[in-house]
């Protein structure tokens, strides 16, 4: 059963940015007892094939923990550094690598929300005898009263929905957190700052992408955790099984991606990669549609939905919403099928369908 529980000591992740930043002023503003934490993550710190040192992640770094630190001085709130260093690459760096070894492609942030931040940042707060915990991520999370319950949904500023990410939301961790961005827009927060002399945080640029690694792109990473996925090996044609060509790693690939093998007629492309064989799949573009999807690892933000429920579901983060038909595959209810109303394009194992219903966030699973 949901309840309201009064927040009024509240913990407030500070990742040295204009958000989480903003998120404590405007609490602070409001009357709550705000405490500023800032968490201590993995730093992928060595290049096995060079030993030398690698950059500072895109977020949690040491400049960053001293923006934080500032930021609750200027404030004057008390301010603490939890070190999450050995959970976060147990449950968040490993499992993003086994993903990949098993030739899938993980969600590392939805899995730092359910572990990290809603997981053992709330444990923090009932150690510490807090009310809630609260982060800048632009989501709208209400109380129903009617329906005694808690309801997640996009914020203000659309562009910046971040629902995708936090379907691992229970009713239990959603009455203990707060969302302080729901309702303003990203321009209206860096004005907030302005007034409120935090105009370097203003001017800072978004961290984006994953954030454990400091380069763009996710390649270099792997190539240091999981070399044997970088030797050669085939390219082969799914109609034909046969070989069409070579290539120089199978995590180069992903699927839906466009692979240029001379002397086809047709434009081809990644219908699949196996980590095991080493052998990266192409066809037609008329392969990479699929008109279902099986699910698992269900999550529920409110209550586990009824067998046979049109919903709303997205594959990917910004992406748009498609129409589905939800029925479960196993007595157990921990899995299901999603029947897409018209077909969907390179759906990706690993990564989340979330389920939506009139702008509601309901919940979702991994697709297989």
């Amino acid at each position: 059963m949901s309840t309201i529980v009064k927040k009024k000591t509240v913990l407030v992740g500070l990742s040295g940015g204009l958000d989480s930043t903003i998120s404590a002023l405007l609490l602070q503003q409001q009357g709550y007892t705000v405490i500023g934490v800032h968490f201590q993550l993995w730093h992928d710190d060595k290049s096995e094939k060079s030993e030398k040192n690698l950059p500072e992640n895109k977020c949690c770094s040491l400049r960053d923990l001293m923006l934080a630190r500032t930021v609750s001085e200027q404030l004057d709130i008390p301010f603490y550094v939890f070190d999450f260093r050995e959970r976060f690459k147990r449950d968040i760096v490993d499992h993003f690598i086994d993903g990949f070894k098993n030739g899938i492609t993980p969600n590392p942030c939805v899995e730092c929300n359910r572990s990290i931040k809603f997981g053992y940042f709330l444990e923090k707060m009932e150690e510490l005898g807090c009310d809630a915990v609260a982060t800048g991520h632009y989501i709208k999370n209400e109380f129903n009263t009617e329906k005694n319950r808690w309801e997640i949904s996009a914020g203000k500023d659309i562009h910046k929905d971040q629902t995708y990410f936090l379907y691992t939301l229970t009713q239990e961790k959603l009455q203990h957190a707060l969302f302080p961005m729901a309702p303003y827009s990203k321009d209206e927060i860096r004005e907030i700052a302005l007034q409120n002399n935090f105009k370097s945080f203003a001017q800072k640029r978004e961290s984006q992408g994953v954030c454990f690694y400091a380069e763009k792109s996710h390649i270099p990473f792997l190539e240091r955790h999981i070399p044997e996925a970088f030797i050669s090996g085939d390219i082969i044609d799914i109609h034909t099984q046969k070989k069409v060509g070579n290539h120089n790693g199978v995590l180069h690939f992903t699927k839906g991606q466009r692979a240029r093998i001379g002397g086809m007629i047709t434009p081809q492309y990644v219908t699949s990669i196996d980590t095991q064989k080493n052998i990266v799949y192409i066809g037609d573009n008329t392969d990479l549609f699929s008109e279902s999807v099986e699910i698992f690892n269900l999550s529920w933000t409110m209550s586990a939905l009824e067998n046979n429920t049109e919903v709303s579901v997205k594959i990917r983060h910004g992406g748009e919403s498609m129409n589905a038909l939800f029925q479960y595959t196993n007595k157990e209810e921990t899995e299901a099928k999603l029947s897409f109303s018209t077909p969907v394009r390179s759906l990706t194992s690993g990564q989340s369908a979330v389920l939506y219903s009139n702008g509601l966030l309901l919940g979702g699973g991994v697709m297989k």
